[in-house]
């Protein structure tokens, strides 16, 4: 699409009297399908789901399910094909979505930092942010050592994306910066995808952390298993569907798409420091259940001696 082309499109105009939603308690998914232009097969279909203020819940599921086209449809950059997204149990056609997206903390995996100060970095999403409040967002974050690192403290330079930080480092900025507003739906999309298991594995210890004090509504969105288990709901995209949802614990009980992903990830491994209570027996049980199996098959090669 060219330049004259872009600005014949007509424009998007929010409501005429648009209602006030006030602080995000809920936000609401009904019966949402979305379809992207010229696409052979719609990216969600049917999907319904609610969370309300102090919920962590999240969506996993191969690559293509509909799980970035639902973060979209949340935040208001995709309007629904048909159904409706609800914040407060009020429709995003009827109020303005700057309110719920002053509201909103985001970290993405790749993480955006600009050349200047930590501080800088940091009131970008909040300019009037005061050193306290900076400080705190960091020590939430689990990176205020950064400042303890340099005699500059927040007036410390950081290079353009970050490149005198470590992808650990820049990845608990950008989650310090999502936090500075103290955001009432928190959304960790694919935050952790780009760094290395060890790294991965502190900054879900961070994420998990911060999701226990059940101070905002937290969605999750990864392909990795390991950095989502903690959540109270996961729900499991396939072709646009919503075909299980549940812990996770629940879902390897179930033995489908989630169990299959997971066994695939990381179930076969004999330990894993992420491993929850529960975990090992339901392991240690299709163990012994597949060496029944295999006594079954050799008694047959026996029988006869």
């Amino acid at each position: 699409m060219n330049f004259d082309a872009l600005m014949k499109k007509p424009v998007e105009r929010g409501p005429d009297s648009p209602v006030e939603i006030g602080r995000v308690s809920d936000v609401r998914f009904e019966d949402v399908s979305f379809s992207h232009k010229h696409a052979s097969e719609p990216a969600l279909q049917h999907v319904s789901f609610s969370a309300s203020l102090g919920d962590t819940i999240a969506f996993v599921g191969p690559s293509g399910s509909g799980k970035s086209t639902l973060v979209k449809l949340l935040v208001g950059l995709y309007t629904p094909a048909s159904g409706e997204v609800y914040y407060n149990d009020i429709s995003t056609k009827d109020f303005r979505y700057n309110q719920a997206r002053r509201q909103l903390g985001f970290v993405t995996q790749e993480t955006h930092l600009f050349a200047g100060t930590i501080r800088e970095n940091l009131q970008f999403v909040k300019p009037d942010a005061t050193d306290a409040e900076i400080v705190a967002a960091m020590e939430q974050a689990s990176c205020a050592y950064l400042l303890e690192q340099s005699p500059e403290g927040l007036d410390t330079m950081i290079g353009e994306m970050g490149v005198k930080l470590s992808g650990g480092e820049k990845q608990r900025l950008s989650i310090a910066r999502a936090l500075i507003r103290q955001p009432r739906l928190l959304i960790f999309d694919e935050a952790t995808s780009a760094l290395d298991s060890l790294t991965e594995e502190q900054i879900t210890d961070t994420v998990r952390m911060i999701s226990a004090r059940s101070t905002q509504i937290t969605i999750l969105i990864a392909h990795r298993l390991s950095t989502i288990m903690h959540a109270n709901t996961i729900f499991v995209l396939e072709k646009g569907h919503i075909v299980e949802s549940g812990s996770h614990l629940a879902l390897l009980e179930t033995k489908g798409l989630y169990y299959a992903m997971w066994r695939q990830q990381i179930g076969e491994r004999s330990s894993w420091p992420g491993k929850r209570e529960g975990e090992e027996d339901l392991e240690k049980n299709e163990a012994e259940k597949n060496d029944s199996e295999k006594d079954a098959q050799m008694s047959i090669f026996n029988f006869g001696e």
